[in-house]
């Protein structure tokens, strides 16, 4: 979901994993595994991207622990990352550790994506995620709003939000749901119209045909 020229607040105490979500969150941006260091004594890592992903040509890691405030930054090079107005560059991606000591060179910024990691013990991570406003119609962001506890539709048992499965209860009974389709056992309470199908199709997946899936309802 992130884009070049987005800032990321990431918050949580001693201990919590911030470290080792950033190696993640730099691998899924294809940062080699193993090259991500905590830059906890030099303040700020830079690592290139082999590839640019949405307009991200390099990964910016910072890490205020050290500091006590904003003015720290301008030795570790702060500048060459964000604009004069204290936005990210357009080629970057900024992930911050410990944001709160350095709140003034971006906390005024509304589109910084704050995402909070609290140690739950038994390498166990609760990730509270905010997303600013104008995130809200990008791609993916779905993902990311709080669900509402829900029916499983194939055992009617309550699912939590936080299931994997969501909204099934479980792998059997998302096999389950497959099979519907598999088996032609789903329903429709009217006739599809184009308003149903993608607009284009993926390559060599056609739209599915209504004067087909009449004819096969029969025959079942």
């Amino acid at each position: 979901m992130l884009r070049g020229g987005d800032i990321v607040l990431l918050e949580g105490d001693l201990g919590a994993g911030k470290t080792a979500f950033v190696r993640g969150f730099a691998q899924a941006l294809g940062v080699g595994p193993g090259l991500v260091s905590s830059p906890t004594f030099v303040v700020i890592n830079e690592y290139p991207l082999g590839r640019g992903v949405r307009g991200i040509l390099r990964l910016v890691h910072v890490d205020a622990y050290r500091l006590h405030s904003s003015d720290d930054l301008d030795a570790a090079g702060w500048d060459r990352s964000v604009d004069p107005a204290g936005s990210a560059r357009p080629d970057r991606v900024i992930i911050v550790e410990w944001p709160a000591r350095i709140s003034g060179a971006f906390g005024a910024s509304p589109d910084s994506l704050r995402i909070r990691l609290a140690n739950l013990g038994d390498s166990t991570r609760r990730l509270d995620i905010s997303l600013p406003q104008s995130f809200t119609k990008r791609p993916l962001a779905t993902e990311f709003i709080e669900r509402e506890p829900t029916r499983c539709p194939i055992s009617g048992a309550w699912v939590e939000p936080t299931r994997t499965t969501y909204p099934f209860a479980g792998e059997r009974e998302k096999l389950a749901d497959l099979n519907r389709w598999f088996s032609g056992a789903y329903r429709i309470g009217r006739q599809a119209t184009d308003a149903d199908y993608d607009a284009a199709p993926r390559e060599g997946i056609p739209s599915p045909d209504p004067d087909r899936a009449s004819h096969d309802e029969k025959e079942n």
